[in-house]
């Protein structure tokens, strides 16, 4: 069956991750707590505190927030559930002298996918396994600090999306068998899951070949959600942030598409879905991002939300944290 979203009473809704640089020396700081305290509601399922880095892992710039020990990160879970969302994190990393572009769109996208496999051909599997356990180590800290929800980051271009494509890493199996391990260990502490994947990569050649294939890798994961986002940061991030309405259209219609291929699986779908008139197949959830952060009432408020000012992109734009044309932290 397929719905309206005027008419997704019953669907879930979650604050999907967004890394928005309110951090103090790697940590969140009260910008950070204040920013989801705002968003945070019993209309919210799940709060997703975006691209935070696992230990010993490395941030795609400098304002990355960095998972360890520290008190600041149960006070974030603490500030989220206070306000009837469910506490979720989002494990990330990137690698040494990683760079993201500053551009939208690359000049040569094949530049990046050679990249990364020569990259990803150059780690042994001593250390693929090391930043594996990483993970595995992050998601334990995660749940120690009270986070719910854990959402693993196989999207954009960073680097669990490189190593769990078998077209790019012809270990791929070995990947994807660590994150099943993960996903059973986090199910069995009663800990939602989802995993982070992108529909394409932006690089169209590549994209032409055995995408379908790479999808229902991650697909065939045991998570709870598959969190259904598009491209690659350092390939084409208009499809990441879709704003223009053929890529928002073409955003839809594909992930609606691989919803309806495996019925058995629970999706999230973005990309201003909350939209009248979007239709959805029933195993799809709502995930939201630049409408939340125009206007943190925005579920009581739908009518006034993003407006694709485009200052939310600080990295493109040279600056240390999220801005936002319509919402001004204080």
């Amino acid at each position: 069956m397929i719905r309206d979203t005027d008419t997704l009473r019953d669907s879930l809704v979650f604050f999907l991750g967004v890394n928005t640089g309110f951090t103090t020396n790697g940590l969140p700081d009260s910008r950070f707590i204040d920013f989801y305290q705002q968003r945070s509601s019993p209309k919210l399922h799940c709060a997703i505190v975006g691209n935070v880095v696992v230990p010993g892992g490395f941030g795609s710039n400098d304002s990355t927030p960095m998972l360890d020990s520290d008190p600041s990160w149960k006070r974030v879970a603490n500030a989220i559930d206070s306000k009837g969302s469910k506490p979720g994190i989002q494990l990330a990393s990137a690698w040494s002298g990683y760079l993201g572009q500053r551009k939208f769109v690359a000049r040569k996208p094949s530049e990046f996918i050679e990249h990364a496999r020569q990259l990803v051909l150059s780690l042994e599997l001593e250390v693929v396994d090391s930043i594996l356990n990483a993970f595995h180590e992050g998601a334990s800290l995660a749940v120690d600090h009270g986070f719910r929800h854990v959402q693993i980051h196989a999207a954009h271009g960073y680097l669990l999306s490189l190593l769990v494509d078998s077209r790019i890493n012809s270990n791929a199996y070995r990947t994807r068998d660590k994150l099943a391990d993960l996903a059973q260990f986090l199910g069995s502490q009663d800990i939602e899951t989802s995993i982070r994947c992108s529909i394409r990569t932006g690089d169209d050649e590549f994209d032409k070949a055995g995408n379908d294939e790479n999808i229902r890798g991650i697909v065939e994961l045991p998570y709870d959600f598959v969190d259904l986002s598009s491209g690659y940061y350092n390939i084409d991030k208009r499809l990441i942030y879709p704003s223009r309405p053929e890529i928002v259209s073409s955003r839809h219609k594909e992930s609606r598409a691989i919803a309806s291929r495996y019925p058995t699986r629970k999706f999230i779908v973005s990309g201003k879905v909350m939209r009248k008139g979007i239709y959805l197949p029933e195993n799809v959830d709502i995930g939201i991002c630049r409408d939340l952060i125009a206007n943190p009432d925005f579920l009581s408020d739908q009518q006034n939300g993003c407006r694709d000012h485009g200052k939310c992109h600080y990295h493109s734009r040279n600056e240390k944290h999220l801005t936002c044309g319509r919402w001004l932290p204080q």
